[in-house]
């Protein structure tokens, strides 16, 4: 017999947070699954050299709400197993989850809810596989949970909306910022204004932070693309160009910086990995970064008694995840008659509209993250697209001209996406790659399926899987979270 749980959260961050913190106070047995060695996901995740925010003080609320929600959790009914990955999910709630300790057992719930978030893009470009270019996200890890700057100087570009955010922590950290490459035009960031409400914290924000970066006497252009990075081992140089309206490279315009580092990134497409293993209806938009989870306004998927919420249902920010975790958590409330309909029906209602508004601030966000597919067509043959099976543009595209137009097809007759890293990386690229060159719908090219395991594990572990009875259950981590 299995230990069974009322409810396993997939991901303690805003959104599995929130609904943890509802649950749990309503005496359910909930065990949180989380990656990560703390809770909060990459939102709050904490820095350990440095302050935090100016001064000490933290300038997104949504941070703050995430600290508090961390250290306020119920942990008589909420316990957490941090640094652990779920491998798989199987039918009747039953999820196979490898521990800290490299210990693979199975764990079941009654219900459960994925709040597996997102993972940021690529725009492949000659070059970007050299040691010192990496993401924003992979920059700001390594400030925050090793205490690292991800170099003496740092050059950062792309459309990320992590770039400025990013600027301000190297500075914050002791850090130079050569430069910040904005791919986007400033007329498109403009439209953030019609989102209302929702979206002035978040301006407010960069206000700051541009303003931070005019007093170091960062330049900060719009409307540049990485060209090209160049160095024999490592990075040594970066080649930008001014871009016309579509994206695409003006020449004669080109400028070389001299870095060892690059942070670049397009923007986040949601992690759906797990729910395509469970069976859960997926759909495709740009509006919401790519292939998302479908979802009803309780949070409810297409398999009964699982629930996807955060940037699993579409690219939208803190705010959205917050709301999502909530409609989750009341619904379930709901179905187990722990609250009745009126509470329901008022804390509903009341979360409804304000995801509304979240959804309309994603849908600007993703807008302006958004690549033109002249510029995927655009990439040069010799580009590493998947850079786990050295997979290049060139293959790619003798692949479509062969008469391939699914990215299983393609897939499958390049390898590209079945390296370590199983498609996280390239596989979105690679979607945006067969649209731009074929024209084809979503629903034709498709996106790739998702098996056990959905991440590395060794095969020891799988061998040496613990049982999970009761007498023999492994140990989540302690109460507090890191």
């Amino acid at each position: 017999m299995h230990k069974r749980h009322d409810v396993i959260i997939v991901g303690s961050g805003l959104a599995g947070l929130a609904a943890a913190d509802l649950l749990g106070k309503r005496d359910l047995d909930i065990l949180i699954v989380d990656d990560n060695a703390h809770t909060g996901g990459q939102l709050v995740r904490p820095v350990p050299h440095a302050n935090i925010g100016h001064h000490g003080f933290e300038l997104d609320p949504l941070k703050r709400r995430g600290r508090r929600l961390a250290m306020e959790l119920n942990f008589r009914t909420v316990r957490l197993l941090k640094g652990s990955q779920v491998l798989g999910i199987y039918p009747e709630g039953t999820l196979l989850v490898e521990d800290r300790r490299r210990h693979v057992a199975e764990y079941r719930a009654k219900t459960v809810i994925l709040a597996t978030g997102a993972r940021e893009r690529y725009l492949p470009f000659k070059g970007w596989t050299l040691p010192g270019v990496m993401s924003p996200g992979a920059a700001q890890i390594m400030m925050k949970s090793s205490g690292i700057l991800p170099g003496v100087k740092t050059l950062i570009g792309g459309c990320s909306p992590l770039m400025l955010l990013l600027a301000a922590e190297i500075l914050t950290n002791g850090g130079r910022v050569q430069a910040v490459l904005d791919q986007s035009r400033a007329a498109s960031k403009l439209k953030i204004l019609t989102a209302g409400l929702s979206a002035w914290p978040k301006i407010l924000e960069g206000g700051f932070y541009l303003a931070r970066l005019a007093a170091a006497r960062v330049p900060v252009q719009q409307g540049i693309r990485i060209v090209a990075a160049r160095g024999r081992r490592q990075l040594e140089a970066v080649v930008a160009a001014r871009a016309d309206s579509k994206g695409c490279i003006i020449k004669g315009t080109e400028h070389t910086y001299s870095t060892e580092t690059l942070a670049v990134g397009y923007g986040f497409s949601p992690n759906i990995e797990l729910p395509q293993q469970a069976g859960c209806a997926v759909s495709y938009s740009p509006d919401r970064g790519g292939w998302f989870v479908n979802v009803d306004a309780a949070m409810t998927t297409s398999v009964p008694d699982i629930y996807a919420v955060g940037e699993t249902t579409g690219i939208a920010g803190a705010g959205k995840s917050l709301i999502e975790g909530r409609l989750a958590a009341w619904h379930i409330l709901y179905n187990t008659g722990r609250v009745g309909r009126q509470v329901y029906s008022d804390h509903i209602r009341s979360l409804l509209g304000r995801h509304t508004r979240q959804v309309r601030y994603g849908r600007l966000l993703n807008l302006i993250c958004q690549i033109s597919p002249d510029v995927y067509a655009d990439i040069p043959d010799e580009t590493t697209i998947c850079r786990c099976e050295e997979v290049t543009m060139g293959d790619v595209r003798r692949q479509v001209s062969n008469g391939l137009t699914s990215l299983k097809s393609i897939k499958m007759a390049t390898r590209c996406g079945m390296g370590r890293c199983q498609g996280r990386t390239c596989g979105p690229t690679l979607f945006d790659i067969i649209s731009a060159l074929t024209r084809q719908s979503p629903a034709v090219i498709g996106y790739a399926s998702a098996r056990t395991p959905v991440k590395t594990v060794a095969l020891g572990s799988l061998a040496e899987m613990a049982p999970t009875n009761g007498d023999n259950h492994p140990a989540p981590s302690g109460p507090a979270p890191e």
